[in-house]
């Protein structure tokens, strides 16, 4: 009896609910809070060129957000707010028609088939998206020549490059998908009866649509406009590759400032209002989808009257309308299928004229030569190397998957050990050859890039284990210990969701500055530990921030929707929080956890903004590289590069479905995983 009391008293005490949260709450305020804080106090500062961080707070001021609203920065400011804003709407306008179409109109097959030609653009690297469309934009290029051949332009060919126009065309491009996602997950997860029943009331297919539909599909519209308007906001890649003078957006101006100019006061400043702007604009977006039910609900009397007139006027030709109304029906349906075909082939056009450029035998990336040539894969790989590999791979992972057939026929070994073979049998062969043949260092026989993919796979397996251990922990917490602090901490989650990435960027880099007079963490951040860089941990830190609040909500979502019941049991035979945990939570979080650590290296594997103003010499990632090459002749080998990390990521991706579709995800659950909510 004694000993059943004090086994009781010791499962009672728990300590703090946030207890598994802290590591992250730790990390959060370290890379996030304190820096975007230092952001705020060094807009007040003055530039000092002559100290090593480039700010003198002895005298505050509010001169610099003054100075920012010169003709310059004012103009670039309105620039990129109407691109935003602009892009956000059509994105909406050209995403709402596919969402609905996928939700309501196609069978699960079709669904899932739809969702996979939406995802798999989205999530191909964002940098090599963008480079993609000098190809059709390049005033010497195949498309310019075409247009040129039948007369729609002159000699000189199409001139969109280095424009606003081309900006505004590939950041409709880029955001397009996270847009499309948001938007099916919350028209999927309508109850059907709420519009049969708005039908059945007499309401129109209009009607339904306006006044039960899109007011249903709410979240969905909100979650689609903060995923791509925040990004929009302070994207300067796009700017930078395919803008040029022209087309400069407010986050290259910010990054300049940092960067280049060394005004870090003037650059925080700008990057303030930029925030301060974003949540105007934001407000203002939230205003008019309130107020638009209201405007609805004022016209109701006058349409309800317009209704009852046309009604009359149509009385007696019932038999007449009933079949225009059907063949009406049918052709709308006809014709929201053409428009998401023709949705689909603009996604992927420039993915397929990466693939075909790759074996481009000219010297240029986006001007066709005319002739095909695998002499560019020759320049980046060895390709003995390469081969050995690839066959080792294949064998070592064949030979996993016959070993769980066997043993699952045979009836032996646990269900959680059968479906760990195939990861186990990856690690294993990702070992094998490591230590056989070192093609971690010789299979990129062209040192430059091969060091920049390298580099790329470095930082996004380091921020991945971050993120993994950091979002478990806290998506547990929050799952199974909710409490006032949940509110907090997903404040938090949120605020790093949705502030613009070259705000994390230049808050990290000038707090990274601060951190090389802390004794340990300044030689970590400067030296490096081991093999890897200083450079390279700070690109861990970076990318790890976004990549474990996405964590964070998968297994928070995973644990939200099962039974504590296992767990409760387990504590109530005596097990301890720490065995309950290792034997109970963590294999129900587990497809979780590898759906998350796959979708987080995906993410840092693609990550450009970060790893640009970050990274340093030596560790340099591949979108930093290509970033730096798009200054001059982009050669063909660079196209080699992004089709070998368009097949790592399509690889994961596909990964990442298995496992969520075996877990019981449905379509609606898989869409909402990788729109990160």
């Amino acid at each position: 009896m004694t000993t059943a009391v004090t086994s009781s008293g010791l499962r009672r005490w728990r300590g703090p609910k946030y207890a598994l949260a802290i590591p992250s709450i730790i990390w959060y305020l370290l890379f996030f809070v304190i820096p975007i804080a230092f952001i705020v106090i060094y807009s007040f500062g003055t530039k000092d060129a002559t100290r090593l961080l480039p700010v003198d707070l002895s005298k505050l001021t509010t001169g610099n957000y003054s100075e920012v609203f010169d003709e310059t920065f004012f103009k670039t400011f309105k620039s990129t707010l109407r691109i935003s804003v602009v892009a956000t709407l059509m994105c909406l306008l050209i995403g709402l028609p596919v969402a609905y179409f996928a939700a309501f109109k196609v069978s699960e097959k079709w669904k899932t088939i739809i969702l996979a030609l939406v995802v798999i653009p989205s999530f191909t690297s964002f940098l090599i998206r963008t480079v993609a469309w000098r190809i059709p934009l390049a005033p010497n290029g195949e498309f310019s020549r075409w247009l040129t051949d039948i007369g729609l332009v002159g000699d000189r060919g199409i001139q969109l490059l280095e424009t606003q126009t081309a900006v505004q065309i590939a950041i409709v491009y880029n955001y397009l998908g996270f847009m499309i996602l948001p938007l099916f997950v919350a028209l999927d997860r309508i109850d059907v009866r709420m519009r049969e029943a708005s039908k059945d009331l007499g309401a129109g297919r209009l009607a339904t649509f306006f006044g039960v539909t899109l007011p249903l599909a709410k979240p969905g519209i909100v979650a689609g406009v903060l995923l791509t308007f925040i990004p929009m906001c302070g994207d300067y890649v796009t700017a930078t590759v395919l803008g040029g003078a022209k087309g400069n957006m407010i986050g290259s101006m910010i990054a300049s400032q940092f960067s280049q100019a060394q005004n870090w006061p003037l650059g925080s400043a700008m990057a303030i209002l930029m925030i301060g702007a974003v949540l105007v604009a934001l407000v203002t977006g939230a205003a008019i989808v309130w107020l638009f039910p209201w405007l609805i609900r004022a016209l109701q009397p006058l349409t309800q009257s317009v209704r009852r007139s046309m009604h009359q006027r149509t009385i007696g030709k019932v038999r007449r309308v009933a079949p225009s109304r059907a063949h009406l029906i049918d052709g709308m349906k006809w014709l929201m299928a053409i428009w998401v075909t023709l949705v689909m082939l603009f996604m992927f056009v420039p993915i397929l004229l990466v693939f075909r450029h790759s074996f481009n035998e000219g010297s240029s990336f986006s001007i066709w030569s005319g002739h095909t040539s695998i002499k560019w894969w020759g320049e980046l790989f060895d390709s003995g190397a390469a081969w050995a590999v690839l066959i080792r791979f294949v064998v070592i992972i064949a030979a996993a998957l016959i070993l769980r057939r066997v043993l699952s026929a045979a009836g032996k070994g646990s269900k959680r050990l059968l479906n760990w073979i195939g990861p186990l049998g990856f690690i294993v062969a990702f070992v094998v050859n490591g230590l056989v043949t070192d093609w971690y260092h010789d299979i990129f026989d062209f040192a430059g890039i091969g060091d920049a993919i390298r580099n790329s796979f470095l930082a996004a397996f380091g921020a991945t284990i971050i993120a993994v251990v950091l979002g478990g922990l806290s998506g547990v917490a929050l799952a199974r210990r909710p409490g006032v602090w949940t509110k907090i901490f997903m404040a938090t989650v949120f605020l790093i969701l949705v502030t613009p990435e070259v705000m994390d960027a230049i808050a990290l880099v000038t707090w990274f500055q601060r951190l090389n007079d802390v004794p340990i963490i300044g030689y970590v951040f400067t030296n490096g530990i081991g093999p890897f860089s200083g450079g390279i941990h700070k690109l861990w830190v970076g990318q790890s921030l976004y990549a474990s609040a996405v964590v964070t909500l998968i297994v928070r979502a995973r644990l939200a929707g099962l039974d504590e019941s296992l767990e409760e049991a387990a504590a109530d035979l005596g097990a301890t929080p720490a065995r309950a945990f290792r034997q109970i939570t963590l294999p129900l979080i587990s497809s979780a956890l590898i759906a998350g650590a796959l979708l987080s290296f995906t993410l840092c594997l693609d990550n450009a903004v970060i790893s640009t103003l970050v990274s340093e010499a030596g560790s340099t990632t591949f979108p930093v590289a290509l970033l730096g090459a798009t200054k001059s002749t982009i050669k063909p080998f660079w196209g080699v590069g992004a089709v070998m990390l368009f097949a790592i990521t399509m690889a994961a991706l596909a990964f990442v479905a298995v496992v969520l579709r075996r877990s019981g995800e449905s379509s609606s659950d898989i869409a909402a995983t990788f729109a990160g909510s």
